[in-house]
């Protein structure tokens, strides 16, 4: 083997090395994000799932006190927000209505 050749087996030898894909770990599905994780040592990012349940809990607590107080907020009662949710709409009227 002469010398060009040992250049150009280094060469693509660097090559390969620079834009081997192998250390980077698949696309995957973020819901399998967990399963993965443990494999390829990465770690996920901190989701907000605390927060909107908070958020969700304090919003079904004021809804439980105005119903037990007969109490209206911003002139809205208990029934007019079990009204609302119970109501079925198109997506197409809900449009117009914005």
């Amino acid at each position: 083997m002469n010398e060009s050749e040992k250049r150009r087996k280094e060469l693509l030898e660097s090559t390969r090395a620079l834009y081997r894909d192998s250390h980077v770990p698949p696309a995957i599905h973020p819901r399998y994000g967990n399963i993965y994780a443990d494999l390829y040592g990465e770690e996920e990012p901190a989701g907000s799932f605390g927060l909107r349940m908070i958020l969700c809990c304090m919003l079904f607590a004021a809804f439980v006190v105005m119903d037990y107080q007969d109490m209206r907020i911003a002139d809205v009662s208990s029934q007019m927000v079990t009204q609302a949710i119970e109501a079925d709409s198109e997506l197409t009227e809900v449009w117009k209505d914005l």
